[in-house]
C-alpha cells in the first residue's frame, strides 16, 4: 500500500487519495441495525459519549488486516491503512481532522501554526508543545521536522519514500528562535501546506538512509501519543500499545491497551462473534454484513468515507497495457454499474460508480471526469482492432501474442475473487483473457503490487483530508514508483498536478485538480469503479469509536460503558 489501506473486499489496501471538504456532515450515535440497506448520507457514527461515562482501563482488541512489513508509515512498505490505525494511539501529527474533513492544529503537538508571506515567499512557522515528549524522553523538537522532511523530498532517491508530495516544494526547514520552534520555507507555493508532518516522525527513525529504509521493520520507532508501545510478538503477529504514564494531554487515555492482531479477513467476523476482536470493518462485503447484523451487542456504525475500489494497469514497457489505446478499450470493457450493484447492494440502497479519481462523492469538488469512458463493448472491441489486437478464436491475438492479462488479487477474499470474476467475463466478451491470479494476501502489494509484478489489480485506496495526498499515486517519476505501481502517466498529469498544488485560492485548485483528473483518465491510468461505505461492526458499548466520515479518531477518548 502507499498509502491507506483497508480491509474485507481487499486485504490491505493503500490508501491516499484526497479528501476535501465534505458537505451536510454532522456527528451523531448510532441508530439500531437496519434490515434494509441505508444511504449512507450521515457524518461520523462513533457513539459519542462523554468521558466520565466510561470504564477507566479495559483492553480494546483491535483488528489489522496484515502483518506490518514497516514500522515507518513514510517508507513505501509502511504506508498502509493498518500503519495508519496504530499511529492513530502513538504518534503525533499537525494537524487533526474532523468528520466533514475541516482541519485544525493538532494541539496536544504543536501550540500554533502559522502561515505567512516573507520576501514573497510562503512560510509556515510551527511552535511545538514544549510539554511533547516521545517515549524516550527526549522533548520533540526541530530537528524531527527537518529530518522528516529531508528524508520525503526526494532529493536522495536513496530514501524510499511513498510521497514526496508538498516536501519536494520546501527550500529549507529549520530552527526558530528556539528548539521547538520551526521555520518552514516554500521554494515553490503549496496550497496542501497542513498535510505535512502528519504523522510526524522522530528525527533518529529517519535521518539516515538505512534508519528510514529498514530500521523500523521489526521495531516501532519511539513514540509520542496517549498510547506508548508494551509488546511486539516476533514477527509483528501482535502489537500491544499501553496508556502513555507521561501523556502530557488533557487527559489520560481512557483504556489500559490496545492489542493489534492481524487477522485475515475470512476469520475476521467469525472473531467478532466470539469476541476476539471488539470490531470488524467490513467493507463491502454483503455476506460480511448480513452475518455482523444478526451478532448480538453489535452495532453496524455507518458514514460516507474515502475509500474507492480501482483496476489498475501496468504500463511499463514490454506490458500489454503500455499501450494507452488498450488500457483505454479495457476500461470501457467494464460493467462498473454491474460491479458496484453487485459489491455495495446489500449494503446501501444507492450503488454507484465513481467518476474521479481525484475527489469522492461527498466532498466539495467532485464531478464526473471519465468523459466517454463508460461501459460500451462496441467500442472497446472496436479500440482493440484499431490497436491491432485482432480476433483469434476466442480470444485477440497481435504479432502471435494472446491478449493474456494476469491480473494479481489477495487470497481468501471472497468480494475480491467474486470482482475479478465479474470483469473476468467482461473482457472475455471484447476478446480479452483476464487471468486470475490469486497470491498470498500477506505477499500481496509487498512482493507483487509494490514491485510491479503485475498486468492489472484491483483493491483500495482510502483518502485522507489532503488533496495533494493522491499525488504519487498520478505522478510518472523516473527511478522511483513512489504509489504509481503500474507507472502509467505522463508529463501533462505532472504538470497539472504542479499547478494544482500551488494554487492557495480553494475554489481555483479544485478545478486545476479537476482538470488533472480529466487527464488522468484520457491516459488510462486506472478506473475508478465504486465508492466503499465507511461500515464498522462494534460492539454496543464501545464508544468514541466507529466510522468516522472524513474525520480522524481520538484514541485517547475511546472506552467502553460502564
Amino acid at each position: 500500500m502507499r498509502a491507506k489501506l483497508f480491509r474485507a473486499l481487499v486485504p490491505i489496501a493503500v490508501a491516499v487519495t484526497t479528501v476535501g471538504l465534505v458537505a451536510g456532515c454532522s456527528s451523531g450515535d448510532t441508530g439500531p441495525n437496519a434490515d434494509a440497506p441505508a444511504s449512507f448520507e450521515s457524518g461520523a457514527q462513533i457513539n459519542p459519549h462523554p468521558i466520565s461515562d466510561l470504564q477507566q482501563g479495559g483492553n480494546m482488541n483491535f483488528p489489522l488486516t496484515q502483518v506490518t512489513a514497516n514500522y515507518n508509515y513514510y517508507q513505501i512498505d509502511g504506508t498502509t491503512v493498518d500503519t495508519s490505525r496504530f499511529y492513530a494511539a502513538l504518534m503525533p501529527r499537525s494537524f487533526t481532522a474532523a468528520a466533514d474533513a475541516s482541519l485544525s492544529v493538532a494541539t496536544d503537538f504543536f501550540t500554533d501554526v502559522t502561515e505567512s508571506e516573507v520576501d514573497g515567499k510562503q512560510v509556515i512557522t510551527y511552535n511545538i508543545n514544549p510539554k511533547a515528549k516521545w517515549s524516550s524522553g527526549r522533548p520533540l523538537d526541530y530537528t524531527d521536522l527537518v529530518a522528516t522532511w529531508t528524508s520525503n523530498s526526494g532529493k536522495d532517491p536513496a530514501y524510499e519514500a511513498s510521497s514526496t508530495a508538498g516536501y519536494d516544494k520546501v527550500e529549507s526547514v529549520v530552527r526558530g528562535e528556539n528548539d521547538q520552534q520551526v521555520i518552514l520555507t516554500f521554494a515553490e507555493k503549496f496550497a496542501d501546506w497542513r498535510s505535512l508532518f502528519s504523522p510526524l516522525m522522530p528525527a533518529e527513525s529517519v535521518n539516515t538512509v538505512e534508519a528510514f529504509n529498514t530500521g523500523s521493520v521489526e521495531t516501532m520507532p519511539a513514540t509520542a501519543g496517549p498510547f506508548r508501545i508494551r509488546t511486539i510478538e516476533p514477527g509483528g503477529k501482535r502489537i500491544v500499545a499501553e496508556r502513555n504514564p507521561d501523556w502530557w494531554g488533557e487527559n489520560p487515555a481512557v483504556l489500559d491497551t490496545i492489542t493489534f492482531l492481524p487477522l485475515d479477513s475470512t476469520a475476521s467476523v467469525g472473531a467478532l462473534q466470539s469476541g476476539e476482536i471488539d470490531y470488524y470493518e467490513l467493507g463491502s462485503s454483503a455476506d460480511a454484513f448480513k452475518v455482523a447484523r444478526g451478532i448480538p451487542n453489535v452495532d453496524l456504525r455507518q458514514s460516507l468515507g474515502p475509500q474507492y475500489r480501482h483496476f489498475d494497469f501496468n504500463g511499463a514497457p514490454g506490458r500489454i497495457t503500455s499501450d494507452k489505446a488498450v488500457r483505454v478499450a479495457l476500461m470501457k470493457a467494464i460493467d462498473r454499474d454491474y460491479l458496484a450493484t453487485s459489491q455495495l447492494g446489500q449494503i446501501t440502497s444507492n450503488p454507484t460508480v465513481l467518476n474521479s479519481h481525484i475527489y469522492v462523492d461527498g466532498q466539495k469538488g467532485y464531478q464526473a471526469n471519465n468523459g466517454d469512458i463508460t461501459f460500451d463493448p462496441e467500442k472497446a472491441k472496436s479500440e482493440l482492432d484499431a490497436a491491432g489486437w485482432t480476433m483469434n478464436g476466442e480470444f485477440r491475438s497481435k504479432d502471435g501474442q494472446q491478449l493474456d492479462l494476469h491480473d494479481i488479487i489477495p487470497a481468501d477474499t471472497p468480494n475480491a475473487t467474486q470482482e475479478a470474476q465479474i470483469i473476468q467475463q467482461n473482457l472475455k466478451a471484447v476478446g480479452a483473457n483476464l487471468i486470475i491470479d490469486a497470491v498470498p494476501s500477506d505477499d500481496f502489494f509487498e512482493k507483487y503490487i509494490l514491485v510491479g509484478a503485475f498486468d492489472v489489480t484491483h483493491f483500495t485506496w482510502e483518502g485522507t483530508p489532503y488533496t495533494s495526498s493522491s499525488d504519487g499515486i498520478f505522478r510518472l517519476t523516473p527511478g522511483s514508483t513512489l504509489q504509481n505501481y503500474g507507472q502509467v502517466g505522463s508529463e501533462e498529469i505532472n504538470g497539472l498536478l504542479d499547478t494544482a498544488a500551488a494554487e492557495l485560492d480553494d475554489d481555483a485548485r479544485i478545478a486545476d485538480y479537476n482538470e488533472a483528473d480529466k487527464a488522468i483518465w484520457a491516459e488510462g491510468h486506472s478506473l475508478t469503479m465504486f465508492q466503499r461505505p465507511s461500515t464498522y461492526a462494534t460492539k454496543s458499548n464501545l464508544a468514541n469509536f466507529g466510522a468516522p466520515g472524513f474525520g480522524d479518531l481520538d484514541m485517547s477518548k475511546v472506552g467502553f460503558l460502564k
